[in-house]
């Protein structure tokens, strides 16, 4: 760390000693308190529970908690898992926030990364309905283990989340800081995902649920709802043999689901207007200068206008089992098999209007002269709405506006196997974990795409309702009011297929030791060894094809009646509108490509495209444990050093422009990264946690391989491509945390957190144009920024009203919010050694959750609500160089449920109450850019424990 890094990061601890400093003198500490009635049949738990416990907290901290077992009081139901959370928190070494198996079950949620948006300064993204990405206090650069091992999906770092049901996970633990035997791999921090063991449970046992969800799409009022089922069923037991006590179990999990997700955008202009007083408007061509034609015109931009109707059905399935032998008083051993499995087929349909490069336009209404229209290339104002007429300027096809709807056939399966062998050893001082884990996952999509025009189609098109975004008015043809639901109206425009193949492996040894030493200064030393080699392998390939352009046949006549799909679309774009059908296009392939002249099968494999990685990486760390007491107070700590050592050896194409070459690169890289900690106890029920220290995260694979997926321009749009970068360096960051914690007697917690981080090399996206045969692409690629900074505070509480009376006392709140800023030296261009301070992408300024509780008298209840502020997307998107702004969202979410019989019980939930969506806006909100709408989602479950 450098001396500017020290100086700035000596406030954020300086001020959380000093709020904990007059909190320690202003009052006497009380004395430990009983549990009471109200904490339901509390009990100890028992010496083999809590060895389990531990053993899987090991994983992620092994050294750190084997030294210190945590002493847990046992309640039960929601109570008993937000009280071991707050114990692991209280406990541990590091900043680390924590949600329980009991807490995961009474969620709205079916997978691991929808519990995850209930844990403090935690949120999620959502895709389609379902959670995406994990983000930590404003960064989506998270590491994620499963029993401390690394877990990964396809050709990713990470797992994706919503593979994994909450139905076989124990606990969640979400560290905010590191300590030197955490694996490495994220600069916002680690997700320990704690698996079930059999020795989680006293006696055998038999659990299970079975459900059904009906999910409403938002924005699209013709969609259908339907049933999308659900199940599973854990089956734990444990015994005494002759050889020891052994313990098995065995879990399995299904779901399906129909979704829907509508998206409306505003794509951003690319030519600009001359508009008259009079509503009329002409285009300003490349070789004109950008000036207002007449006298008395002022400028303005007109963006293409459309929507995407993505729909589909996907099920995912797992099963897991677990097995546990104590085979002696020192000598444990576990192994855990995890499978995950996805299948889905779904539709992406585009309905599009270009109406910005239309060369007259009628009714204009543009925006008043403000902020919004300052654009580097003078005063441009948005056009708020206006006609496009149809206007021909070539063949019997080339038109303006482009008028076009497209059907994407996608069919896609996933396929993870995850395999661990665990050994823990106990005797006197020493504390040995060694585990072998084995992963293997592999991901298979095939696309088919078609598009289809209306020529002579005309627009009448705006761009800001009244609520902010943009619309069809009307779509017609000289011979159809509404040629989009005609289809007579269309003709066969491009084909495109696309396929990809990726699988991921890894075998990985990790043994991690604790010795103790005693009760001097310093009471134990933590050593481990890692090792890991993790191959990625990509094979893919994409076929463009076209029918006779100068005789372009209707597609119905083509292919036959069953060809075109009336989908549900976009309200505020007409609704209802024809596309290509998804099932013609997955299950008769084969016939598309014979009308296109295109060969059948799949198109043959691109080795311009292929990516192979290979990373070995041998990791040794080293830490101390120490505690002391300074001013009668009981200081504790760790400080320690984790060392990386990664070979690579990448091969690919790389591709600029028509120029192809080939590589085939080796490279290593060490990082070293250092940390210190410290748990300072002001008093029993009032502490902090401190550290400092250094963490790296390694670009993912996929913006790694330079191959290059390109979708080909239209007569009047250009084509888009993306390529990864195989220069991409590992986003490195120095990180200080401190934290202020009130523990309430008998439950809940109170916590003032400040954190800092400086960050290098962060990867942004960089669009550029580039001419490929002939072509002009707007090409994405990846790139290492310069130097940021991210800082903030973060405040929670939680506690169940005990003190009430009655009905009341079973009441309970959880709140936390956290405030962020942070900045970034972003390159002015690809590849340009130039910088500029910009914001930090996809970094919320203000995040919050809040959730009110419930448990007693047979209910169990929690309404949630949670809000992720604005944030910028992209750092000044062409044309005009102005951020994309994401406003911001709150997501509220019920669950209720009530117990029957004492093994018996029922489940409402509700997911996105709010009906909240997704908006982006450019520079401006009178430059909206996108509506993405998530869906509502009812469901009602029947939870079995035998």
């Amino acid at each position: 760390m450098n001396p500017s890094s020290k100086l700035r990061l000596t406030p954020v601890c300086a001020a959380v000693l000093l709020l904990a400093a007059g909190g320690a003198l202003a009052q006497q500490s009380p004395a430990p308190q009983a549990s009471t009635p109200s904490d339901q049949q509390a009990t100890q738990a028992s010496t083999s529970d809590t060895a389990g416990a531990s053993a899987q907290q090991g994983g992620q901290g092994a050294g750190a908690d084997a030294m210190t077992p945590i002493a847990t009081v046992e309640v039960t139901g929601i109570r008993r898992s937000i009280r071991s959370a707050e114990q692991i928190k209280r406990d541990a070494t590091q900043v680390v926030d924590s949600i329980n198996a009991e807490d995961i079950g009474k969620f709205p949620d079916r997978a691991a990364g929808d519990a995850l948006q209930r844990v403090a300064g935690v949120q999620v993204g959502r895709d389609r309905g379902e959670t995406s990405s994990v983000i930590i206090r404003g960064l989506p650069d998270v590491a994620t283990t499963l029993d401390g091992q690394d877990i990964f999906t396809g050709r990713g770092r990470r797992l994706s989340y919503q593979d994994l049901p909450v139905q076989s996970i124990a606990g969640l633990d979400v560290y905010k800081s590191a300590t030197a035997n955490q694996f490495e791999g994220g600069i916002a921090g680690a997700v320990n995902i704690r698996l079930r063991a059999p020795f989680d449970f006293k006696t055998r046992t038999i659990t299970g649920y079975v459900e059904d969800r009906r999910q409403h799409a938002n924005g699209s009022t013709a969609s259908k709802t339907r049933n999308s089922p659900g199940g599973g069923v854990l089956y734990s037991d444990r015994w005494n043999s002759g050889r020891g006590e052994m313990g098995v179990l065995l879990d399995a999990a299904y779901n399906k689901e129909h979704w829907a997700y509508p998206v409306q955008w505003n794509d951003r202009p690319d030519r600009l207007f001359s508009v008259s007083p009079d509503g009329t408007a002409t285009r300003l061509n490349d070789d004109q200068p950008v000036a207002p034609l007449r006298a008395g015109d002022r400028l303005g931009s007109l963006p293409h206008i459309g929507g995407i109707y993505n729909a589909g059905d996907r099920e995912r399935f797992s099963g897991h089992a677990a097995f546990q032998w104590k085979i002696s008083p020192k000598l444990e051993f576990t192994t855990q098999y995890l499978g995950m499995g996805y299948r889905g087929r779904h539709e992406v349909d585009y309905q599009l209007a270009i109406v910005g490069w239309t060369p007259r336009l009628t009714n204009v209404v543009l925006g008043e002269e403000n902020a919004a229209c300052a654009t580097p290339e003078g005063v441009i104002c948005p056009i708020l709405s206006a006609n496009a007429p149809a206007a021909r300027f070539g063949g019997p096809y080339d038109w303006d506006p482009y008028v076009a709807t497209s059907a994407w056939g996608v069919k896609e399966r996933t396929n993870t196997h995850f395999l661990n062998f665990a050994l823990q050893y106990r005797d006197g001082p020493w504390n040995v974990n060694s585990a072998l884990a084995l992963t293997h996952s592999k991901f298979i999509n095939d696309t088919v795409i078609v598009d289809q025009q209306i020529p002579g189609a005309s627009a009448s098109v705006y761009t800001d309702g009244g609520d902010g975004h943009g619309g069809y008015n009307a779509i017609t043809t000289p011979t159809s009011t509404n040629p989009l639901r005609d289809p007579s109206q269309f003709v066969l425009r491009g084909l495109v297929q696309n396929w990809e193949e990726s699988v991921g492996k890894q075998a990985q040894w990790r043994t991690d030791a604790t010795y103790k030493l005693g009760d001097g200064f310093l009471r134990a030393l933590n050593m481990g060894v890692r090792l890991s080699t993790r191959n990625t392998e990509y094979h893919s390939a994409e076929g463009h094809s076209d029918v006779n352009g100068a005789n372009r046949p209707n597609p119905v006549a083509a292919f036959g009646p069953g060809f075109e799909s009336l989908v549900p679309g976009v309200d505020r774009l007409g609704g209802p509108f024809l596309v290509p059908s998804r099932d013609f296009l997955i299950d008769q392939p084969d016939a598309v490509r014979a009308v296109y002249g295109a060969p059948a099968g799949r198109v043959a494999d691109d080795p311009t495209r292929y990516f192979d990685q290979r990373e070995r990486t041998v990791t040794l760390y080293g830490s101390g444990r120490w505690q002391t007491t300074l001013a009668g107070m009981e200081v504790s700590g760790e400080a320690g050093v984790r060392v990386v050592r990664l070979n690579r050896k990448m091969r690919g194409t790389t591709r600029n422009g028509d120029v192809l070459t080939p590589i085939d690169v080796k490279a290593s890289e060490t990082n070293v990264l250092p940390n210190l900690s410290a748990l300072v106890g002001w008093r029993d029920n009032l502490q902090s946690h401190l550290s400092i220290g250094r963490t790296i995260t390694r670009p993912e694979f996929y913006r790694l391989n330079p191959a290059m997926s390109l979708i080909p321009p239209t007569v009047n749009a250009p084509g888009t491509g993306n390529a990864g970068n195989p220069d991409l360096e590992p986003t490195k960051s120095t990180n200080a945390d401190a934290t202020l914690e009130y523990y309430f007697p008998k439950n809940g917690f109170a916590q003032i957190a400040l954190f800092h981080r400086d960050i290098k090399g962060y990867l942004q996206n960089f669009t550029q144009d580039e001419v490929i045969g002939g072509q002009t692409y707007r090409v994405t690629r990846p790139q290492n920024s310069g130097s940021g900074t991210l800082k903030g505070a973060e405040f929670s509480i939680q506690k169940f009203f005990d003190f009430l009376p009655g009905f009341w006392s079973g009441f309970g709140a959880q709140f936390n919010t956290t405030w962020i800023s942070g900045d970034n030296e972003t390159r002015t261009t690809l590849d340009s050694p130039t910088f500029k301070k910009t914001s930090l992408i996809d970094v919320a300024r203000r995040s919050s959750n809040f959730a009110l509780l419930y448990e007693g008298h047979g209910v169990t209840g929690r309404l949630a609500a949670t809000r992720r502020g604005s944030y910028v997307e992209q750092i000044e998107e062409p044309r005009f160089l102005q951020d994309r702004i994401v406003q911001a969202q709150t997501y509220v979410d019920l669950s209720l449920s009530y117990e029957l019989t004492k093994n018996l019980t029922l489940q409402f939930d509700a997911i996105n109450l709010s009906k909240e969506k997704y908006e982006s806006y450019v520079g401006s909100e009178s430059r909206p850019r996108d509506i993405r709408y998530t869906p509502t989602t009812y469901g009602l479950a029947l939870r079995f424990k035998l």
